[in-house]
């Protein structure tokens, strides 16, 4: 059976540094094309930064040799360049394009240039390690890279460092053959490492702690998870602009409640999300909770399939009241499951000069054998 309706959360984290030398005075043009490639960055002039990356980058082979570390310092210094336009081009995320077939090319060479000149393990290396694990399609080159970054932060003794880079590769490998127990635990060390060096409402230790949360969830531990994300909504509510995680976190307690049975406790979260998004009158509604129908044993013993198109009323509260039936195919089971299950889904009201009301909506539940 699948259902129409689904809601997907991602999370996404890269670590992108800029690398800084002296540069000495001369008349060749660095020094000039540095400058500028400095003040792009602070400016945030995206496109300037990319321009100059690429002409220091240039101009320092010639300038230091392309053995050198200041190129290898340079190359990093393009690669991040060209990752940060790529993800300006593909909504924050990496992927495979043009840009990140560069970058990982630059990072290789620095790479290089970097083991030749730096001790193994230095902490220097991390940079370039990091940089081609999150270019590499290739995830045990990537784990390979980011296990190594780890093991040089952590030689440095540089606990923030650690968790930094623990935290990326927590985000690189989920999704592969190689997100294992211990690369899941890379989060909750990162999360213990902030909580003892950070204040509480600094933004990567509030990040940290949502991805714990988070995960606890998705491990079924509500006991662990839920007072997370209750103190990550209460950090990010002091900010003075919404946060995506902040969001997020209200999802999953409503969740996290609903199946729990405590809907009373869901209510609020349903409220604040209702609050936080604006309501399209012209699609879907997307539940935050929901129970997938039964699907009728006599119709899966006939290989019978179909449809249920149902309109309701979301209340102020986010509960689904007075559904019925628009349209259907396939049978009266389906319809009445339909109803069954529609009455236990959670919704974020819509809100009317900043107060809930209640609004319709409208839903399609397919029922079909896999």
């Amino acid at each position: 059976m699948t259902m129409k309706t689904i809601l997907r959360l991602s999370i996404a984290a890269a670590f992108m540094t800029h690398v800084a030398f002296a540069v000495p005075t001369d008349i060749d043009g660095f020094s000039q094309a540095y400058q500028q490639y400095n003040l792009s960055v602070d400016s945030n002039n995206n496109q300037d930064t990319l321009k100059y990356a690429q002409q220091t980058y240039a101009l320092g082979q010639v300038k230091f040799g392309k053995d050198s570390l200041d190129s290898g310092k340079l190359a990093i210094n393009w690669a991040n360049a060209l990752v940060n336009e790529s993800k300006r081009n593909h909504n924050g995320r990496i992927i495979e394009d043009a840009a990140t077939l560069q970058a990982q090319k630059l990072f290789e060479s620095a790479l290089r240039v970097y083991r030749n000149n730096v001790a193994d393990n230095d902490i220097a290396l991390i940079d370039p390690l990091v940089g081609l694990a999150q270019t590499t399609a290739n995830d045990k080159y990537a784990k390979d890279l980011l296990f190594e970054a780890i093991s040089a932060a952590e030689k440095a003794d540089n606990l923030l460092t650690v968790a930094e880079v623990k935290l990326i590769a927590f985000h690189r490998l989920s999704g592969t053959e190689y997100y294992t127990r211990t690369v899941r635990s890379f989060v909750m060390d990162a999360n213990d490492i902030y909580v003892n060096k950070l204040p509480e409402n600094a933004i990567k230790r509030v990040n940290s702690t949502y991805l714990v949360g988070a995960l606890y969830a998705a491990m079924n531990r509500p006991n662990d998870a839920t007072p997370l994300l209750l103190e990550v909504i209460k950090q990010y509510q002091a900010l003075p602009y919404s946060h995506p995680y902040e969001l997020h976190a209200h999802a999953l307690l409503v969740t996290l409640y609903e199946q729990q049975g405590k809907s009373n406790k869901a209510t609020e979260h349903c409220v604040a999300i209702g609050k936080m998004t604006p309501w399209d009158d012209q699609q879907e509604q997307t539940p935050l909770f929901r129970k997938p129908p039964n699907y009728p044993r006599s119709y899966a013993e006939r290989g019978k399939d179909g449809w249920v198109q149902v309109e309701f009323t979301v209340d102020e509260h986010g509960f689904v009241k007075s559904p019925e039936i628009i349209d259907s195919k396939g049978g009266y089971q389906f319809e009445r499951e339909s109803i069954e299950a529609l009455t236990q889904w959670r919704y974020a009201p819509k809100f009317v000069d900043g107060k809930p009301t209640s609004a319709k909506s409208k839903v399609q539940l397919e029922f079909t054998l896999g």
